[in-house]
């Protein structure tokens, strides 16, 4: 049997994080997982526990297609979310091609600052130790490291992941074996970038829609902007024709004053010159 683990960290709270944990399939990093179903889900206590079943389409090694010719393998992965102790652990294991390689994975999510916290706390154990004639002096840097760990934001997750891989293919076991680890080593990695990308994602989806500038999402919003905007037109338009109608009785007025005073005029020459013509 094949062990290895490493340490990684995401830069986002756990909150978010483990919800982003159901979002993470399908993602650009994780291409070769087919489907995801989920099996079953309870609740006891503080604790959530689902249980899930997943087909991956991971390619056998040219030299691995001598004994297996399935392209797809079922998957199944067991997750408990402990919200309490903010933590959630997944556990997957393939059901097939066990016999080929059988691998099993646990994946641990825990808020970043607990590391901190602790090595905070290492450091201030060893001052105790080395300094244990100045009391006054070491209560005071418990408070500053108090109010320290207090004020110190959850901004990060840390990710480890475990692995167990171990084959019963007699005459090849110590190669797929040695096979197993390097592929989990190279698509560990990726495999988290493209769930952190996922749940960054969500979150801006979340945060336009919180503040209400996606239109797209809200068509009662498109709506009532048509409308209002059809509103305004009609009250432009009745102000034209308003003051149209106030121009077109103006230029008449005007008409009819210029008539009465030429009359007026013929009417004043015809009396004082009797050759004059009234026109």
């Amino acid at each position: 049997m094949k062990y290895w683990e490493t340490d990684q960290s995401i830069p986002l709270t756990w909150r978010d994080v483990a919800c982003g944990y159901w979002w993470r399939y399908p993602n650009p990093h994780s291409q070769h997982v087919f489907s995801v179903d989920m099996l079953d889900t309870r609740v006891e206590g503080d604790k959530l526990y689902a249980r899930r079943l997943i087909m991956k389409t991971n390619p056998l090694p040219s030299w691995g297609k001598h004994f297996f010719a399935a392209r797809r393998v079922a998957v199944i992965e067991e997750v408990v979310v402990d919200r309490g102790k903010k933590e959630l652990v997944w556990y997957t294991r393939n059901i097939g091609l066990a016999r080929f390689m059988a691998t099993v994975e646990r994946v641990t999510l825990y808020p970043g600052e607990e590391t901190r916290t602790s090595e905070i706390q290492t450091n201030l154990n060893g001052i105790q130790t080395t300094m244990a004639g100045t009391q006054s002096t070491m209560a005071e840097t418990q408070t500053t490291m108090a109010e320290t760990q207090t004020t110190m934001p959850d901004t990060q997750t840390s990710v480890r992941k475990q692995c167990w891989i171990e084959s019963s293919i007699l005459g090849f076991r110590s190669a797929i074996n040695k096979f197993g680890v390097d592929r989990y080593k190279k698509n560990c990695g990726p495999a988290t970038m493209g769930m952190q990308m996922v749940i960054e994602e969500k979150l801006a989806r979340d945060q336009v829609v919180r503040l209400g500038l996606s239109e797209a999402s809200n068509p009662c919003s498109c709506e009532a902007k048509v409308a209002q905007c059809e509103a305004r037109v009609a009250q432009c338009e009745a102000k034209a024709g308003h003051c149209e109608a106030r121009l077109g009785q103006g230029h008449k007025a005007q008409l009819s004053e210029a008539s009465s005073g030429q009359i007026y005029e013929a009417v004043k020459r015809s009396l004082c010159d009797s050759t004059q013509k009234i026109t």
